[in-house]
């Protein structure tokens, strides 16, 4: 089984962090393109998941439970049987760009990554690889449709910042104008392109006015914001969402504050930390996120109480989540949903194919 497979890169990595940290690197970014190849062409069985049913119903979409993956894990598309297969509430395509971008390759390195074992962290210099909207919003995703698909998109920092985000509403329009779409995230967390709150707003106002206020279909909008943001910024721009009539916020993804995360890292590990965010820089992710997360979606949910809403906007949350304690902890505090990516496949190293039926049965003992 593939899964296998993960599980002797696993033990590699525990076995080298002694090696240099440029060659550990290397090694990692050339195994998740060689094993994330391999996943998408994967044929995973159809499971019995009878035994947990915990579906909801959000703006009109039947999501056949709390969890389904973050975007990034399927980029151009790939893997939407797997999705139904392994168990999963939902899929998500992307993050895309209107144009398409090769990633980034950096001091010899292609799509540097490298997963911190012992640390259950991994940190991404991917930048946005991707086939392109016009590309994407013309693919079928789904031979028989069974669970919700979502598509995470951005604007291109190949572009120009005023050209960049027409590029993302046209984008948006070709999402739109496929019915096989049925909700999407617009990406604003994304550790590759020049982020400011201060900005955030003059876009968010111009994507309601050229797109969410002139959808012909009910096609729900989410916007995803990092871990790194402070909590008022979040709060006050919950209430711009709100007003715009964006249906949704995602709290998630990865971070950039090294500082403060370095000292979650194991020492055996700290050098391969230090290398790659000083020489490479990009997004962390996993398992020391999850209170940040779960702060931030506890501080937007009780916000969101005390508004007067009109129509629906949820919560979903997406950095950190790699155990069902945690899917408990955000349905315990309000979140609609839950995205994973690292601890997928944490996961899916122990449970293989199972890695929802597993997760969601002790979910259902929990709740039980």
């Amino acid at each position: 089984m593939l899964n296998l497979i993960f599980k002797l890169a696993q033990f590699i990595n525990k076995k080298i962090t002694n090696f240099p940290a440029h060659l550990i690197i290397y090694f990692n970014s050339w195994g998740r393109i060689f094993l994330m190849n391999k996943l998408y062409k994967t044929k995973v069985s159809e499971l019995n998941h009878a035994n947990f049913n915990f579906s909801r119903k959000l703006w009109n979409i039947e999501f056949k439970g709390p969890l389904f993956n973050a975007a990034g894990m399927f980029k151009n598309n790939e893997g939407y049987t797997i999705a139904v297969n392994q168990g999963a509430a939902a899929y998500i395509g992307g993050t895309s760009t209107y144009n398409p971008r090769l990633g980034n390759q950096a001091r010899g390195i292609k799509l540097p990554f490298v997963t911190l074992e012992k640390s259950k962290v991994a940190i991404n210099y991917l930048g946005l690889p991707n086939l392109g909207d016009e590309v994407l919003s013309r693919r079928q995703i789904a031979i028989k449709k069974v669970i919700p698909i979502g598509m995470s998109v951005m604007r291109s920092n190949d572009y120009s910042a005023d050209i960049a985000i027409e590029k993302l509403i046209t984008s948006l329009w070709l999402y739109h104008n496929n019915t096989e779409i049925d909700f999407i995230e617009i990406n604003e967390s994304c550790p590759n392109v020049q982020l400011g709150v201060e900005d955030i707003v003059a876009r968010l106002e111009l994507i309601a006015t050229k797109f969410i206020q002139l959808r012909s279909r009910p096609l729900p909008v989410v916007v995803k914001f990092s871990v790194d943001i402070k909590t008022q910024d979040l709060l006050d721009l919950i209430d711009v969402l709100v007003q715009l009539k964006f249906d949704g916020v995602n709290i998630g993804n990865t971070s950039t504050n090294y500082v403060k995360y370095r000292d979650y890292i194991d020492a055996s590990e700290l050098k391969i930390y230090d290398y790659f965010t000083q020489k490479f820089g990009g997004g962390i992710s996993g398992k020391l996120l999850k209170q940040q997360s779960l702060s931030l979606c506890e501080a937007a949910v009780l916000h969101i109480k005390q508004l007067n809403l009109n129509h629906e906007f949820h919560v979903i949350r997406s950095a950190g989540i790699d155990c069902v304690q945690d899917i408990v902890d955000s349905e315990n505090i309000g979140v609609a949903l839950n995205q994973w990516y690292t601890g997928y496949f944490e996961n899916y190293i122990k449970y293989g194919d199972l890695v929802y039926t597993k997760i969601m049965n002790d979910f259902g003992s929990l709740k039980t």
